[in-house]
């Protein structure tokens, strides 16, 4: 997105208050920034941080966190939140129920 914006990484740091240091790390992920540091980034590049969140990779066809629901988020936060073990037990049952799904409309 810097690069979008016609932006060198000393420009950024210049917006940010950063180092050209510090963003060429979190460019390269050799390190996370904090919430507030994505924040302040976003500001600078006029998007919003979730923006900065998806990878490359990342398509259209994909789902949009800001897109869910209250109610599914809720369940997703209780998921989150079993020991581990239930959690891949949790998994394992969805996984075959979406097979069994997408046998059903083939």
């Amino acid at each position: 997105m810097r690069k979008k914006k016609g932006l060198s990484q000393y420009d950024l740091a210049d917006l940010t208050g950063f180092s050209q240091r510090m963003i060429a790390h979190y460019e390269t992920r050799a390190m996370k920034p904090s919430l507030n540091k994505i924040e302040a980034i976003a500001n600078a590049l006029g998007v919003e941080p979730a923006d900065l969140l998806m990878t490359e990779n990342q398509s259209k066809n994909e789902i949009d966190p800001r897109s869910f629901d209250t109610r599914s988020l809720k369940k997703l936060q209780d998921i989150l939140s079993l020991p581990q073990n239930d959690r891949a037990d949790l998994y394992r049952m969805l996984n075959r129920m979406l097979r069994e799904n997408r046998s059903k409309r083939i």
